[in-house]
């Protein structure tokens, strides 16, 4: 406004200087003409009286319009604009940003049917949103079936065992039999050779030798044989071996499908869908219900990837790259966030004040399409056990909730109001504040994350620095200000 003042007041005086010439110029000219005119047409003597009175007219004229040099016309007092401002000072603060979830069982069973059958039992409990006990007795399929087969199974398996234990016998008498054959075998090729010696002296006629002969080439035989079917044991014991491993394996078959005719809770849940009734007949692949489990649950919160680095630029103390915090790889990543100990609650929308404590466990692994959220999972511990003393309700499956990462402790900073902060054009973030001079100043500052209404400011700010709430139109740097506190 100061500005604005001088530069008018120099405009008067310029106008001002333009009409004293102009007055000057027609004063001169007018005297000239005068007494051209007189000169020219020799008017009487009288004429020429009104030339001194004329004259004494255009010098007091002169004098009293005369410039007066270095002198500008008297300005106006300069008005002050008055505008709302806070003095700000570091406080303590606990920095936190928020995301936006659902809850979600940490766990989902579905009782997908392994056997076929009608269902000869079915638990009361199945029914959507009854809790059932870790390990309580929900279905039963007929087993009758099951239990023939592995009735057959067993028995099957018991022949082999048989026939397994009846080829080893054979091994050994025929290992038995063998030593007497080849006993037998040595003491004919001893008689042939003593008859072969006789022949030799002519004490033995040549049929005598050569029913030694045949005698010794019988028993060879026979002992042949007895070696080749003691050769065939080995193979013989591979295929009832075999045969016992089929057999042991249709037992097991059974006994599984015996067992998967009745179905047991995995895990203490509640029951989220129903699809079985007794009586029904039961096909393999058949989902009869669902379970989600209540001793955990998870819930992916989406965050605005800005407002994670400024919490994360905060905690650090400002001035940080914060991709330079994170290594290459996502596991890293996350346990580079797991190392700056965030505390996570969880917030119901439901249920104002009531909180539940929670844990980061990792990423969500993509980043939404639509929004740019990035996904963190929380886990809750026993989110369906009420709290008896603060008389928190339990968190339920589909509930929308809010998430509150926060620096582990509080930190000394400075916050203004969002819309004390201002940018350009090029995204440098700047205040308005009050000079010593009760002045307009810029001061360029870096923000950091949001808290409510407010932001932080990690530099460019000090203690009992005046900063501009208000906008001032128009905006004139060393415009005189008056302070109105907030």
């Amino acid at each position: 406004m100061h500005c604005w003042n001088k530069l008018r007041l120099v405009c008067i005086h310029l106008d001002v200087g333009n009409f004293q010439q102009n007055a000057r110029q027609f004063a001169i000219g007018s005297a000239k003409n005068s007494i051209v005119h007189t000169l020219r047409y020799r008017l009487n003597w009288r004429q020429f009286l009104i030339v001194p009175p004329l004259a004494a007219g255009v010098a007091v004229f002169m004098w009293m319009t005369r410039e007066r040099d270095g002198e500008l016309p008297v300005a106006q007092n300069e008005e002050a604009l008055a505008v709302r401002v806070v003095e700000v000072s570091k406080v303590p603060l606990r920095f936190f940003v928020t995301g936006f979830g659902r809850v979600e069982a940490a766990h989902t069973w579905s009782a997908i049917s392994q056997v076929q059958g009608r269902a000869v039992y079915v638990n009361p409990k199945i029914s959507v949103g009854h809790l059932v006990d870790k390990d309580e007795q929900l279905v039963i399929i007929d087993p009758r079936n099951y239990e023939i087969s592995l009735a057959k199974a067993r028995t099957a398996r018991d022949a082999a065992q048989a026939s397994l234990a009846e080829l080893e016998a054979r091994r050994v008498n025929i290992l038995a039999t063998l030593e007497l054959e080849e006993r037998i075998e040595a003491f004919l090729q001893t008689e042939l050779e003593r008859q072969s010696e006789l022949l030799e002296r002519g004490n033995v006629a040549q049929s005598i030798v050569d029913q030694a002969t045949r005698s010794l080439l019988t028993q060879q035989k026979i002992v042949l044989e007895h070696q080749n079917n003691l050769n065939l044991i080995p193979v013989q014991r591979k295929t009832l071996e075999t045969t016992l491993a089929i057999r042991n394996a249709e037992i097991e078959e059974a006994t599984r499908n015996l067992e998967n005719a009745q179905i047991h809770a995995p895990f203490a849940g509640r029951v989220s869908r129903e699809a079985v009734a007794l009586g029904q007949f039961i096909r393999v692949g058949d989902n009869l219900f669902t379970i989600d489990s209540i001793d955990t649950a998870e819930i992916v919160a989406e965050f605005q990837p800005q407002a994670l680095r400024n919490l994360l630029i905060t905690i650090m103390g400002g001035n940080v790259d914060v991709l330079s915090l994170f290594p290459g790889e996502l596991n890293e990543a996350f346990d580079f966030v797991k190392s700056l100990n965030l505390q996570t609650t969880v917030h119901s929308t439901n249920f104002d004040g009531y909180t539940w404590p929670a844990e980061l466990i990792r990423f969500g692994g993509s980043v939404d399409e639509q929004t740019g959220a990035v996904g963190l999972v929380v886990q809750v511990d026993a989110p369906t056990v009420p709290d008896p003393v603060t008389q928190r309700p339990p968190l339920v499956n589909g509930t929308f909730v809010e998430i509150h990462l926060s620096a582990p402790e509080d930190i000394q900073a400075i916050s203004i109001e969002r819309n004390a902060l201002h940018a350009d054009s090029d995204g440098s973030e700047f205040v308005y504040v009050v000079d010593e001079g009760s002045r307009l100043a810029r001061r360029g500052v870096i923000a950091g994350t949001v808290l409510n209404d407010k932001i932080v400011i990690l530099n460019g700010l000090a203690d009992g620095d005046t900063v501009v709430l208000s906008d001032p139109q128009p905006v004139v740097y060393g415009m005189l200000l008056q302070a109105m506190h907030n």
